[in-house]
């Protein structure tokens, strides 16, 4: 079948061929816009053909160039960019999921748990400022564990000094090159599974299964649960416990020293357990790092 060749100068108006050179030229004048547009190798007629296409494809650029977030996208298609691919003598539109789609889908398939602000998705151990030497002998330990060294990660400080960024960059380098991973609030996850355990026993199975075999496990705010005999027996010590005899990376962020740290739980849960607690921590972390006062973000 012959192609219908349409001359579409017999129905423009002056208005209308004004209005069509203002929005060619508007095109070729946006430096966000042309250099993908030019990619095209459209014609001048084969433009003006497409013209309602390429201002739709301007609309889309920039409206991502200003992303007001996922969670706010108002586009008619949400979390999704409008491509243009030339066919002949068609120009084709189809949409691809934007890049933050993309890489919110990725962040959630490497964790088990996350409880980090959003904005630290993409950040990892090449984000942080290495200038206080606090913070890099902290990062020399993390790079160590990255590599194998079997130390666990204790980081007491200040509120802002960095402890559960600096953790959350780890957990994101770790969990993309080591698989799944997890990164918590101590209270939430202690008392969720302090319930599972009494009323799902198959869930709480579960979880602690997955949890134990995390690529890294992150305490975050550890010290400010609530401590009880039976959460310690039943959850925190047996998920420390499995981490450790498979030599995987696991840390802690806190208010606390370690030695008050230790403290707290045994005037809960006894000498001979404290000192069990003790023992494990002491000979996994080494030696604790104390931020207070290197703030970082």
């Amino acid at each position: 079948m012959k192609e219908i060749k349409i001359n579409l100068k017999a129905y423009q108006t002056k208005e209308t061929e004004d209005l069509l050179g203002k929005e060619l030229s508007a095109l070729k004048n946006d430096e966000l816009v042309y250099p993908e547009i030019k990619k095209l190798n459209l014609t001048n007629r084969e433009a003006e053909t497409f013209i309602a296409s390429l201002i739709d494809f301007k609309e889309d650029v920039h409206y991502c160039a200003n992303c007001p977030g996922l969670d706010h996208c108002a586009k008619s298609h949400p979390h999704f960019r409008l491509k243009l691919e030339k066919d002949g003598a068609f120009l084709n539109r189809h949409y691809d999921p934007c890049e933050k789609m993309v890489s919110l889908v990725s962040f959630h398939s490497r964790y088990i748990r996350c409880s980090f602000p959003e904005e630290w998705r993409d950040e990892d151990l090449r984000d942080i400022e290495q200038s206080k030497s606090a913070r890099t002998n902290a990062l020399m330990a993390m790079a160590q564990a990255v590599k194998g060294s079997g130390q666990w990660i204790y980081l007491n400080g200040n509120a802002g000094s960095g402890r559960s960024y600096m953790l959350a960059c780890l957990a994101n380098y770790v969990t993309k090159e080591q698989g799944k991973g997890a990164f918590v609030d101590t209270a939430e996850l202690l008392a969720e599974m302090k319930e599972l355990s009494i009323k799902n026993r198959d869930t709480f199975e579960s979880l602690l299964k997955e949890l134990s075999n995390a690529s890294i496990l992150v305490f975050d705010d550890l010290g400010n649960e609530y401590k009880t005999e039976y959460v310690y027996t039943t959850v925190l010590y047996p998920l420390l416990s499995s981490r450790d005899k498979a030599g995987l990376i696991t840390c802690f962020a806190s208010d606390f020293p370690m030695k008050e740290f230790i403290s707290m739980y045994r005037s809960k849960i006894g000498d001979e357990r404290a000192s069990q607690l003790e023992a494990l921590l002491k000979r996994r972390c080494k030696k604790e790092f104390d931020v207070t006062g290197v703030n970082i973000h």
